[in-house]
């Protein structure tokens, strides 16, 4: 069994992090399990410090683990990172099952939150108008694609993170867009796709109904707001590939 080529200690002016130090003689030598070991335990630290920024008692719970399973493998005769790593697996499984949806229903409930905020004066400003002014469907039509993308973004978030990873913990959305800002994102791209609508530059059928109806039926505005907001990830190539057949890449200035 191969002798551990590292001291692991608490970082002494940094208590969220862990020192991985050398032992003389092993520079050069370190064997590639116990290099991939650490770096594991690394990534994994990055993790927990961005679900814990403050440390806590849940991150001293899980860090006091990572440490010991980190020095399992890589301090003195007995190393065994084989082991070890085995171990950081079933910690990863551990701390998704008990962080996984406490993390997940909190990002929802904020992006609830901020659909709400957006939404809403949206909603009772679109009522409001075609109320007072019913020949102002076109307006209104818009206003129902905003909100109906407001709820389509936050069911996507859902349906797309049904089962969270443990890289998922601290960054739950790879392109790191906050809430409102995802939801505004969304919002203004959905009402991009009511123009090329509304103007005839795209249609699409659904069923009996084609999406220029819109302008003139609030059910339909909602709907298409509603598949917008789902597919954002995907609408926003959509719109560029609009663009592109509109504006040739490559075309001449004036």
């Amino acid at each position: 069994m191969p002798t551990g080529s590292f001291r692991v200690y608490r970082d002494k002016d940094n208590p969220l992090d862990i020192n991985f130090e050398l032992v003389s003689g092993s520079l050069g030598n370190v064997p590639e399990d116990q290099l991939s070991l650490r770096d594991e335990v690394d990534q994994t630290l990055i993790v927990l410090r961005g679900m814990f920024p403050n440390g806590g008692v849940r991150f001293e719970e899980f860090f006091r683990q990572l440490l010991s399973l980190a020095q399992a493998g890589l301090v003195g005769d007995d190393a065994n990172p084989q082991v070890a790593s085995r171990a950081l697996v079933t910690l990863k499984s551990q701390i998704v099952a008990r962080e996984g949806g406490r993390i997940k229903n909190q990002y929802m409930k904020r992006l609830g939150v901020a659909a709400a905020m957006l939404g809403i004066p949206a909603l009772v400003g679109s009522i409001a108008l075609l109320m007072f002014n019913p020949a102002a469907t076109r307006f209104a039509g818009y206003l129902f694609i905003w909100v109906g993308a407001l709820v389509g973004a936050w069911l996507s978030f859902g349906t797309r993170k049904v089962r969270l990873q443990f890289e998922d913990l601290h960054i739950l959305e790879q392109d790191r867009l906050e809430p409102l800002v995802r939801l505004i994102f969304s919002g203004l791209l959905s009402l991009i796709m009511g123009l090329i609508f509304a103007t005839g530059a795209m249609e699409v059928t659904l069923g009996t109904i084609t999406t220029a109806q819109f302008v003139g039926d609030a059910e339909v505005a909602i709907l298409i707001g509603v598949l917008c907001g789902f597919s954002e990830k995907a609408l926003s190539a959509q719109i560029a590939s609009s663009a592109v057949k509109i504006v040739p890449a490559g075309a001449p200035r004036q």
